[in-house]
């Protein structure tokens, strides 16, 4: 594998010393992105009330509804439109940092929030991206590809549809030789240590070695996440230093909360900046406030972002009007009509347990007690 000569990574608290125009935000969530709960039993299950709850809930679909429920099937969108997420990310930069924003949205396996935000008048150059989930040898790797040409987004889809039906190594090296011949293009190797899909741990690992050995040359950076603990992200780097690959900022936000890491640049572009990666590669890494607060605190209240009532756009206020079934047919259905008020009176109440824990009047205590745990930071 090659080793640039110029890579500058930096870790910045303050932003005094250094005449920045721009920061950037990478790798965040909209209503766009499907959110499986295939692993979801394997956490309740660790919880014997609700456990005992939901598995009574589901066993009363079956009998009176005949229906099976596959939660590999059903799925949560995250609260925010592509609009307020954007504003989201861009009034932390703006109103935190004094500095102009470019925002990156990058949906699984979906470019509809770019293609949407291309068609405003005040977001018109907000790049086309998203987070293309690759099956590789046993496992998925998640790759943020950033800025791809508006006119190519949908046929890029389809190229990404046919491979995760049909992968194949050739195949992948064609896509990614292909996505790097454009050099407004950024692809990013997002939370490389991260099995998403819950393939085992040793599994994934030898697939991300045999992947880098095969692919390393043809990625742009890998990311810090902002959502990760301390453990991996310090793998992220010691990963980047084996290769050479630049550490670019992700903050991976589903939720209300704002982007916790961040990029910093002179570039007054999403394309210069793409430049200032690939060509330059150098990444100046921004460490926000809240990166530093307890990661379990974090994760809680992204959990109840999802559950909560959101700002309201296109309908979706409510927490059951973000979670849908996909049926044998191929279509998805809300699963309003798959259940009934038991079980949304249960999750209600689940609702009020999670907003007291996110509360701050509980936050404080909360973090006393997981004192010492040493999941955030870096």
């Amino acid at each position: 594998m090659e080793h640039c000569s110029t890579h500058v990574l930096r870790f910045r608290h303050n932003l005094e010393l250094d005449p920045w125009r721009s920061a950037v935000s990478l790798h965040s969530h909209t209503m766009h992105s499907r959110e499986y709960l295939g692993r979801l039993p394997e956490y309740i299950a660790r919880i014997p009330i609700a456990s005992h709850l939901i598995e009574r809930e589901v066993g009363r679909i079956h009998l009176y509804r005949h229906a099976i429920v596959d939660f590999r099937r059903v799925y949560w969108t995250p609260p925010l439109s592509a609009r307020e997420a954007y504003h989201l990310e861009a009034r932390q930069i703006g109103q935190k940092l004094g500095l102009a924003p470019l925002v990156s949205l990058s949906d699984h396996d979906n470019v509809e929030a770019g293609l949407h935000l291309s068609m405003l008048e005040e977001t018109f150059d907000v790049p086309v991206s998203l987070e293309w989930s690759a099956p590789y040898e046993g496992t998925v790797f998640h790759l943020g590809v950033h800025n791809i040409p508006a006119s190519d987004a949908n046929s890029w889809m389809d190229c990404f549809r046919r491979y995760t039906a049909k992968p194949g190594r050739k195949r992948l090296r064609k896509l990614l030789l292909e996505l790097a011949s454009d050099p407004a293009i950024l692809i990013i190797l997002n939370h490389p240590f991260w099995s998403a899909e819950g393939v085992p741990a040793l599994v994934h690992r030898d697939s991300l070695a045999a992947f880098l050995r095969e692919y390393a040359t043809l990625l742009h950076a890998v990311e810090l996440n902002g959502l990760r603990s301390k453990k991996e992200n310090r793998a992220v780097l010691a990963l980047a230093a084996e290769t050479g690959l630049p550490v670019v900022s992700g903050g991976d936000r589903h939720g209300c909360e704002p982007n916790a890491v961040l990029n910093l640049t002179a570039a007054r572009t999403f394309s210069e900046f793409v430049q200032e990666i690939r060509v330059d590669r150098r990444s100046e890494v921004l460490l926000m406030p809240q990166f530093f607060d307890t990661l379990q605190l974090r994760l809680l209240e992204s959990a109840w972002h999802a559950l909560s009532d959101a700002p309201g756009e296109f309908g979706r206020r409510h927490w059951i009007s973000r979670v849908f079934v996909e049926m044998n047919d191929g279509e998805s259905r809300p699963l309003s009509r798959l259940t009934g008020p038991r079980f949304h009176q249960f999750v209600d109440r689940f609702r009020f347990i999670m907003a007291l824990l996110a509360s701050p009047q509980i936050r404080p205590a909360l973090r006393l007690a997981l004192l010492g745990t040493e999941e955030s930071g870096l």
